[in-house]
């Protein structure tokens, strides 16, 4: 990543120290947050002895009550009180949060503690944009940088993917080893939030009293608020049309195990197709950066939905084959979907940084992750509704949104050439 350190007129420059602090909290944050994602289940079932349905009502009811209770709020507290001092907030609160999940021994606990969690994690994503803007000094980076995050959260992702292979395994392991799961997942966190309140003293005086301040400016000299945002026409229907391919990553980790397990596939079916995407997803990085340097964002953003409805096409067609055949079927449609993922994981937040006006990173972020944070509370219902009527039917009903998003992403880009719908072009080609 050497267009990171970079300085430009209103960025200081980062040593080559302070960026190597910086690369290992965005890694201790990514890997660390990707394999709690699917090993946490397993943690509180065999760990601390808790019923499944009751461990995933708790951690459900702790995402919603964070969702509902900060999902913009930390957007405000970012903009306020800039993307490094929010990271080392969201840092501390995960750090303080883990180890209680040792004393929890409910489901009123574990939904406490989950609270905590989630709202540290909507605090990180809300910060997420403007960690990664006040390192990349142009769009290129950005979304080489972008890339390269979401890789290594595919990579935990995969982590816990095999964790969850091993389950049966891992029932007699003794309590130290799991007690030592959210204590190694704490200490991360704590090492993270030191490294980002390290790098942040270099760039936080410079970049982020100027960009947001106490007074949150923007750029027109109004006092910043989500009045902004909400009146963003072109980035409100970004935002709607890029949860038709979120509601689709939820899908994916959600009903494809479900799925497979209908057509009479085996047991090792379901995670082998999971790491085979997580492997697959940062194999197609390079890939998907080149499609950057060619083609506008918005194009991208459409060709991503375009890549995953195909694969849920092929995913809907493997219900006409046979067990055997669903086995050798299944590699193609993963590996499509993998190639969409990753182009949208490395054009997704740099558009959304692109429409957001100077001290507004945070509400922008914020606002576009309760994509995420929608699909991943209501998709599963959702899902398996679909599911209930067909096996087939989740797939399908997501095909056709994402060709909808696909088309309003279009639209979006020809739209773009107008001043007043187009995002702020703050950034210069590499």
């Amino acid at each position: 990543m050497g267009g990171v350190t970079t300085a430009t007129a209103d960025r200081p420059p980062v040593s080559a120290g302070r960026n190597r602090g910086f690369m290992a909290a965005m890694v201790v944050d990514a890997v660390g947050s990707g394999v709690w994602i699917t090993f946490s289940l397993l943690y509180f079932v065999y760990g601390r002895g808790i019923e499944l349905t009751a461990a995933g009502s708790a951690l459900s009811a702790g995402s919603l009550t964070a969702l509902a209770a900060g999902g913009l709020a930390v957007g405000t507290l970012t903009d306020r009180l800039g993307p490094y001092r929010a990271a080392v907030l969201s840092c501390a609160c995960r750090a303080v949060a883990f180890p209680c999940y040792l004393l929890a021994d409910g489901v009123a606990a574990v939904a406490v503690i989950a609270f905590t969690v989630s709202f540290g994690d909507r605090l990180y994503w809300a910060a997420h944009g403007g960690l990664v803007d006040s390192v990349a000094s142009s769009e290129q980076a950005q979304r080489g940088l972008f890339a390269l995050l979401n890789s290594l959260r595919n990579v935990g992702l995969g982590v816990g993917a095999l964790a969850v292979a091993m389950a049966s395994s891992l029932q007699g392991a003794d309590a130290a080893l799991w007690n030592a799961i959210p204590l190694v997942n704490a200490a991360s966190f704590a090492v993270a939030g030191v490294l980002f309140g390290w790098v942040g003293r270099t760039l936080a005086p410079a970049r982020d009293r100027a960009a947001a301040g106490r007074h949150g400016r923007r750029k027109g000299g109004g006092r910043a608020s989500y009045r902004g945002v909400l009146g963003n026409r072109a980035f409100l229907a970004f935002t709607g049309a890029t949860l038709a391919l979120t509601l689709s990553s939820v899908a994916f980790d959600s009903i494809l195990p479900v799925y497979l397990r209908s057509l009479d596939a085996p047991l090792w079916a379901p995670p082998a197709a999971y790491v085979l995407s997580c492997v697959a997803i940062p194999v197609f990085q390079p890939l998907a950066l080149r499609l950057g340097r060619r083609h506008a964002p918005l194009r991208l953003m459409s060709a991503a939905a375009v890549l995953v409805a195909a694969a849920f096409g092929g995913l809907a067609a493997l219900s006409l084959l046979s067990g055997t055949g669903v086995v050798v079927g299944i590699g193609v449609p993963v590996l499509v979907f993998s190639l969409g993922e990753a182009v949208f994981g490395a054009v997704a937040m740099t558009i959304v940084l692109a429409y957001a006006a100077s001290g507004e990173a945070g509400r922008y972020s914020a606002f576009y992750q309760l994509a995420w944070g929608l699909s991943g509370a209501l998709g599963p219902g959702v899902h398996t509704l679909l599911f209930s009527a067909s096996g087939s039917a989740p797939w399908l009903v997501l095909g056709c949104a994402l060709l909808v998003g696909a088309a309003v992403h279009l639209r979006l880009d020809r739209a773009a050439a107008a001043p007043a719908e187009a995002p702020h072009q703050r950034k210069s080609e590499a």
